[in-house]
């Protein structure tokens, strides 16, 4: 049979190592919140400090707004074109049989316009041309260029590249023009 341990002598509980590394813990604990307690006094100083002069530097800084430079001027009275009215202009006097592609105001001039597009045939363009002189919102309209397309020599089954896709007829001429418009 194996011995049997009966002390029941009261052990004292400091004198357990257990007993000894909580109170280092403790103690441990203790000053880590002290130290953290002192390092955030010290950092509200610091930022007290920096926004005190930012504000000092603020209060001495009191510049005048610069006019904005020319070429946003040039930026903002684009912005203020009346392009709805363009395009409604431009709507009313496009036949069919003619396709415009680009619309860009010049860089010379605020009312100034670029137009270029394709046409099937060069009297197409001449019509535009001649509604736009006859629409009084527009005036100074110019044929800039005008070009002919040729055939690249492609095959193309019902007037289209690839077969099973609607036909298109090719636009045989490219224009550019210029035109102001007339309305404020």
């Amino acid at each position: 049979m194996a011995r049997l341990y009966w002390n029941f002598a009261q052990r004292r509980g400091w004198t357990q190592p257990c007993s000894i590394v909580c109170v280092l813990a403790l103690a441990g604990c203790i000053h880590a919140l002290w130290w953290r307690h002192d390092l955030l006094k010290r950092r509200e100083h610091v930022v007290e400090q920096a926004q005190e002069a930012f504000h000092r530097a603020a209060a001495r800084e009191h510049r005048v707004a610069s006019p904005p430079p020319a070429a946003l001027n040039q930026v903002f009275a684009e912005m203020r074109y009346p392009w709805t009215e363009v395009l409604d202009s431009l709507q009313r006097v496009t036949k069919p049989g003619l396709d415009l592609l680009t619309l860009e105001p010049d860089a010379g001039a605020i009312r100034r316009v670029h137009i270029s597009g394709v046409a099937n045939q060069a009297q197409d363009v001449f019509d535009l041309i001649s509604a736009l002189q006859g629409d009084q919102a527009w005036s100074s309209v110019q044929l800039i260029s005008q070009t002919r397309n040729d055939d690249t020599g492609m095959s193309h089954a019902n007037g289209s590249a690839l077969p099973g896709l609607p036909t298109v007829l090719p636009r045989s001429i490219s224009f550019s023009l210029v035109a102001e418009w007339g309305r404020p």
